[in-house]
């Protein structure tokens, strides 16, 4: 629930709504969208496959809702959401690996030193974060 309120947040304000044009929004959009996307089964893969196909219904139903917002723009507030999406969807230590230097901008020796982790592990654990978040960033969510 935290994810799908977080995009449809996220969406409705980087397409031009008010924040509290974006919070109502939330109200009425996401309890519709967490019963839609509930009782996937429990394995890793699935609750992976089901958080996108989530997002797949997050991105439909606020772009029905933002006929006004330019297509450009909506377009380019989704891939943003799909990448915060997808780093979110990361493992722990991917996650923490391309928050750390992606996002934070932290050399990958200061990353390396502060987890105990060789600087080759933090580079493997870098790119492999990075090419998940370029590979379903690509192909997850469908444009107008």
């Amino acid at each position: 629930m935290d994810r799908i309120l977080e995009m449809v947040y996220f969406l409705a304000r980087r397409t031009g709504r008010s924040p509290g044009a974006a919070a109502r929004l939330c109200t009425r959009l996401v309890p519709e969208l967490v019963v839609s996307s509930a009782g996937a089964p429990d394995s890793p893969g699935h609750r992976l496959a089901a958080a996108r196909r989530g997002r797949v219904a997050v991105a439909t139903a606020v772009r029905a809702r933002s006929r006004r917002c330019d297509p450009a723009v909506f377009d380019d507030a989704l891939a943003d959401a799909v990448a915060r999406d997808e780093l979110v969807l990361l493992p722990p230590r991917q996650r923490f690996t391309v928050w750390s230097v992606a996002v934070r901008h932290r050399p990958i020796a200061e990353v390396a030193a502060e987890t105990g982790w060789s600087r080759s592990q933090v580079v493997r654990l870098l790119n492999a974060g990075l090419a998940t978040i370029t590979e379903w960033g690509r192909k997850s969510v469908p444009s107008a």
